[in-house]
């Protein structure tokens, strides 16, 4: 191998790994993603509606997951421990860059739910095992 073939060779691999670096960095960025929760709960007796939009891109569907979510035990003269809440089933929006309204049902496994309450929650959008927009923990109340 001459030092000539190698100069004349070194700009053209150098052009070819900086192009190849590009597009992979390219192709493996993740579609902008957002969730929102609304503040409100519906009272349903055994289930708390709660709603909020979410949008994401690349196709497919992203999962609505509500984690870390209270309720304060509320009763006459004071308050008790806080009170778990999760979806009871799954919730899908549609990953094609618009924005679309959601809606999950909560409950309280093996406790009843309050009817006049508040907590806080806060709700992800994910993709398999992937978060890729999270509210924050954000207050919640119950309405009737």
């Amino acid at each position: 191998m001459s030092a000539t073939w190698l100069r004349s060779s070194l700009p053209i691999l150098a052009g070819v790994a900086g192009c190849c670096g590009i597009a992979a960095a390219t192709a493996s960025a993740q579609a902008p993603a957002s969730i929102s929760v609304q503040p409100t709960l519906t009272y349903n007796v055994t289930t708390l509606t709660i709603t909020g939009s979410a949008t994401c891109g690349g196709g497919g569907q992203a999962g609505v997951t509500v984690v870390n979510g209270e309720l304060d035990q509320m009763f006459p003269g004071g308050m008790g421990g806080p009170i778990a809440i999760q979806l009871n089933g799954p919730v899908l929006v549609d990953c094609d860059g618009a924005l679309h309204a959601w809606t999950g049902q909560l409950v309280a496994p093996g406790r009843a739910l309050p009817n006049d309450s508040g907590g806080m929650v806060t709700v992800t959008l994910g993709q398999g095992p992937t978060v890729i927009a999270t509210t924050g923990s954000r207050p919640i109340h119950i309405v009737k």
